[in-house]
């Protein structure tokens, strides 16, 4: 994957140049001195994920980036408006923004981006920068979700910042899974034995409750970049509920494999994780997937009595995820395509999370209209619970009820009482 940098005027009469750039094997940032951008792999497979350094470990513009003031900032002397150029070049279909895990961040920092397909520029649109989502244990590097692109070749993103800084070792990844085999066309339900490895797992017979749910595979997972073997945890005693914000609540069926994977790729070969943060994730369209290694397996009494996720800081322990892919968040104030003032779930979408939540829960022997006890890992940032704080949550519950975030968003945080219900119901008929 290669892209073409084309530096836009600004202040003091600049002058536009297009510099070409080559994909190189290092994943070093680039020097202050720099007069081009670095674009370079972030992983064995460079043709995956490539990566511009947009600032250098001190948090200062390295080359690809020009500063400004902000227009009209007479209230912030200290605003300034950070740009790249349009990066063109072949296509990719997410983009993701990382960052030194140490680094201070400031609070009101927004990003935004254009795109460029079918020869043509799209609108400004404002991207996640998840801040208040916290940087989950097992991650090397802090950044944002993976931002829904749809087979795109070109993209400019600009930062506007208050206090007039970036983080260190800011870096914009170009994501396309495409480049590895597509997606297995497969929709049926599944489980495996926990001695076979997990890039060998085959179709089973499904477990008892268990609904509908899609493989790894079925959304074109890359067993070689996770970590080998499954992550487990003793115990489950609750259910934290997402959304994924990543940036298209319009989406197709068809595009829903290449938008997981993306979500896949960015927290694997750009943040660091060990594998996809949740354990399922839903669809639009009442599709229920697998996210990480080992979730269909995993029922108390076996060998994988657990599976330990990162999806919330400081409670991913006897927590599992189930994430929502979309914004519910009103009036688009987390970015990405505008969700109006009420964005809600779909009706097949609100169903299977409730066929899912009823099958764990089932297995767990969970009250789903009641409450259980988490103990807080610790952690910092958006976890404000220190190390051994007792938290009593519901046992379904939301991320903002253990951590300081806006995420499931406010229309889909509002549905979880009658989810519980609906979660109770399908037991109690059963």
């Amino acid at each position: 994957m290669q892209f073409r940098k084309t530096i836009p005027a600004i202040a003091l009469g600049v002058v536009s140049l297009t510099v070409p750039i080559a994909a190189s094997a290092g994943t070093g940032s680039a020097g202050t001195g720099s007069s081009s951008p670095t674009i370079e792999a972030t992983t064995a497979d460079s043709s995956q994920v490539e990566s511009a350094t947009l600032t250098d470990n001190n948090g200062k513009p390295s080359g690809s980036l020009s500063v400004k003031a902000a227009p009209k900032a007479a209230a912030a002397q200290s605003e300034k408006v950070f740009s790249t150029g349009a990066m063109t070049g072949e296509e990719f279909s997410s983009i993701g923004l990382s960052w030194k895990k140490e680094s201070a961040v400031d609070s009101g920092l927004t990003a935004e981006t254009r795109i460029h397909r079918d020869g043509a520029w799209g609108p400004w649109q404002n991207v996640p920068l998840g801040l208040d989502d916290g940087v989950a244990e097992e991650a090397k590097r802090a950044g944002a979700p993976a931002f829904f692109t749809d087979d795109a070749d070109g993209a400019q993103v600009r930062f506007t910042s208050p206090k007039g800084s970036l983080p260190q070792d800011l870096r914009l990844s170009f994501i396309d899974p495409a480049k590895r085999p597509a997606a297995s066309s497969s929709s049926s339900s599944s489980t495996s034995t926990s001695d076979r490895e997990p890039s060998d797992r085959e179709p089973r017979t499904a477990q008892a409750g268990q609904p509908d749910v899609k493989l790894r595979k079925d959304w074109g997972a890359d067993e070689s970049l996770a970590d080998p073997g499954y992550k487990t945890q003793p115990s489950i005693k609750a259910a934290l509920v997402h959304h994924t914000v990543t940036g298209n609540n319009s989406y197709t069926q068809e595009q829903v494999p290449q938008i997981i994977n993306g979500i896949y790729i960015q927290h694997i070969t750009v943040l660091g994780y060990g594998d996809f943060p949740y354990h399922f994730v839903v669809d639009r369209f009442g599709g229920i997937w697998e996210g990480r290694k080992g979730s269909i397996e995993m029922r108390p009494g076996t060998e994988i009595p657990g599976i330990l996720g990162g999806h919330a800081s400081g409670f991913n322990t006897n927590t599992f995820g189930v994430a929502m892919l979309g914004n519910f968040e009103p009036n688009n104030s987390e970015g990405g395509e505008d969700t109006g003032p009420d964005p809600k779930p779909t009706e097949a979408m609100t169903t299977s999370l409730a066929d899912l939540l009823a099958w764990k829960a089932g297995q767990y022997e969970l009250a789903p209209e009641g409450s259980t006890q988490l103990v807080s890992a610790g952690g910092g940032g958006t976890n404000p619970h220190p190390t051994g704080t007792v938290l009593d949550v519901p046992v379904i519950s939301a991320h903002k009820d253990v951590n300081v975030t806006a995420c499931p968003g406010a229309k889909l945080y509002e549905t979880l009482p009658d989810l519980r219900k609906q979660v109770a119901d399908r037991l109690g008929a059963g």
